[in-house]
């Protein structure tokens, strides 16, 4: 996408509410701001903002839309909601009905519109509350799969499997020759989740596992377990996990040591979704190819699917029908080929939009599995995780039998959330929304209590690495954590540089933050603290025309300390290849401000760091 035709186009939206000279000092006017009559939607990570953000903004140049990053997590929406701050719109990944039972009487009924019918049957099947309510909607699906090194299949002499029981005998003909057949990554929690539906796959997708899991989603206290159904499901599970020759060492493998077992040839089968395939084969001198999950108890395979995300819409949007067709609009533009592609990042979509022809036509070794529609959506819902990676690293560990394994899951599953203590009690209100400055209150005061923390002079930071407004009162340390984009999160480091360096810096941002992503309009407007930025609004998108620090042109000369991101590191390294960066270890901006609301203290009031002129 060029970025003069995006800058172009970010400057019509914003000219709807800029005006003359923004600027101003102290605290916005309103403390908390609530939503004003431009639409805000939640992407839960800073990838979405990089890929579908543009593209809306591209097919909608006269509406003003404002993206926010969130997190994996219902519970964020329903801090939101708690204070009466419920976004337009809300996406999560890791989601079930359970998850967001307290957010059902607030979020809008998608079933007497257009857009559910144009959703395949099987798709929104799980999606139906318990009063036949559809109030999310999955917006596409990623195959995650079984990825062979074909190759060393070849060298070996070994059969591509394709059943079960070829399986079976394909990881024990490796075995014996010294190759892992399956290098899976069972120290992560999604893919403990994972196993558990994979290996029991023709009981998930049987009529009695669909009764359970329809059951499960509506569930609005226990999720209730089908004892016979379950006792199948774990001893297939134990199956599959001796099956594939996985044993105690597994449990400690990680993301990285799993595809680097791969890579390198000391394992046979990996697993992964497309775009990981795609990266995985640009780093071997290998055939890769892919093999759908076997059913134990019959000669079916499935692909086992992940939406990539799940969306719903605020209530409250149906009181004002104007901004409602835009919020459909935003819908029906991430549901579109193009839409649909940038939200999985790439080629291997399943559309589950009736009107978009299938886009899997590039992965091959799925093909039956598609045009039988032999789908399997995972559930996640977010205790599944915790309660998998449990169950399965008991049986691996040799702890627990296969009874034992179903009966920490069930337990896990309905296990009561300790209460949780308040870490902090919070003075202030700080909103995350803009001020009448053009900046984040809420933002400013993460980003200042982090640099002060760390002794840094200066900061800058993009703006998709805060979340959520500070509300007055007590906070949990999961509330507070939630304040930063946890599912995007980000090394912090520490760079000596001088004024004039600084200044480059920020105009290069401003200019080219990297090279997918630019700040086309004001809600992209990075966070600094420590200075201030006077900006110039322009045609072509934002330039940098002053800084100061503390009301003081910056000393050109004058060498300061500067608090940096991943991206703003990557920009400081493109114009200074030079300049000496130092990592601040084992330290991201999440757990820095965690650890630092944890003392109890107040955070540092927002800075006024931003003004924008037309």
């Amino acid at each position: 996408m060029k970025k003069a035709k995006r800058c172009l186009i970010a400057v019509v939206s914003g000219v709807l509410v800029a005006s003359a000279v923004l600027s101003g000092c102290g605290q916005s006017k309103k403390e908390v701001s609530k939503n004003d009559d431009h639409l805000t939607v939640y992407l839960w990570e800073n990838r979405l903002m990089k890929n579908i953000a543009p593209y809306i903004h591209e097919q909608f140049p006269d509406q003003d839309i404002e993206f926010i990053i969130g997190n994996n997590d219902t519970d964020l929406y329903s801090y939101f909601k708690e204070h009466d701050e419920l976004p337009d719109i809300i996406t999560v990944r890791r989601f079930s009905g359970t998850d967001a039972q307290d957010l059902q009487p607030y979020l809008m009924d998608f079933a007497s519109y257009d857009v559910v019918s144009k959703y395949y049957s099987y798709a929104v099947q799980y999606y139906k509350n318990a009063e036949d309510e559809i109030q999310w909607l999955p917006i596409c699906g990623i195959p995650q799969t079984i990825i062979a090194n074909k190759t060393l299949f070849d060298q070996y002499g070994i059969k591509i499997p394709e059943n079960y029981e070829e399986y079976v005998q394909a990881c024990q003909q490796f075995y014996d020759n010294g190759i892992k057949p399956y290098s899976m990554d069972l120290g992560e929690d999604w893919s403990n989740n994972e196993i558990i539906q994979a290996a029991a796959i023709g009981e998930f997708t049987s009529l009695d596992g669909m009764e359970w899991r329809n059951g499960a989603e509506t569930a609005a206290d226990e999720v209730k377990f089908d004892d016979t159904l379950w006792k199948r499901i774990f001893s297939e599970t134990s199956q599959f996990l001796k099956d594939s020759h996985f044993g105690k060492e597994d449990i400690n493998i990680d993301i990285n040591t799993g595809t680097q077992m791969f890579v390198e040839g000391k394992s046979a089968m990996f697993h992964g979704h497309p775009t990981v395939m795609q990266q995985l084969q640009k780093q071997m001198d290998a055939d890769l190819i892919r093999i759908p999950y076997f059913s134990q108890t019959s000669d079916e395979s499935y692909v086992y699917m992940t939406p990539s995300l799940n969306i719903a819409f605020n209530k409250n949007l149906e009181k004002d029908r104007e901004k409602l067709d835009t919020a459909l609009d935003v819908l029906d533009c991430m549901i579109s080929e193009e839409g649909q592609k940038l939200i999985a990042d790439g080629s291997g979509v399943i559309s589950l939009n009736t009107d978009v022809p299938t886009m899997m036509q590039d992965v091959p070794g799925l093909e039956e599995e598609i045009n039988n529609n032999a789908v399997y959506i995972r559930y996640s819902a977010q205790k599944s995780f915790d309660a998998s990676l449990e169950a399965v690293h008991g049986l691996l560990s040799g702890e627990m039998d296969e009874t034992q394994a179903y009966d920490t899951f069930c337990s896990a599953m309905n296990r009561k959330d300790p209460e949780e203590k308040a870490t902090v009690n919070f003075e202030n209100e700080y909103s995350i929304s803009l001020n009448d400055r053009n900046g984040r209150d809420a933002a400013s005061s993460i980003l200042t209590t982090i640099r002060e923390e760390n002794d840094a002079q200066l900061a800058l930071a993009p703006y998709y690495y805060f979340t959520s407004s500070m509300y007055k009162g007590e906070c949990t340390s999961s509330r507070v954590g939630m304040m930063t984009a946890k599912s995007s999160d980000t090394a912090l480091y520490v760079a000596k540089i001088n004024g004039k360096q600084v200044c480059e810096l920020v105009e290069n941002y401003l200019a080219d933050a990297d090279e997918n992503f630019y700040v086309t309009n004001k809600y992209e407007l990075p966070i600094a603290s420590g200075m201030k930025m006077i900006v110039n609004q322009e045609e072509s998108g934002f330039s940098l025309k002053d800084l100061t620090v503390n009301d003081k042109k910056i000393d050109k000369e004058k060498e300061y300390s500067i608090l940096l991101t991943d991206t703003t590191m990557s920009v400081l390294k493109k114009i200074n290849s030079k300049c000496e960066i130092e990592q601040l270890k084992e330290t991201t901006l999440s757990s820095a401000w965690i650890e630092a609301m944890s003392k109890g203290q107040q955070p540092s009031a927002p800075e006024d760091y931003i003004e924008v002129e037309q």
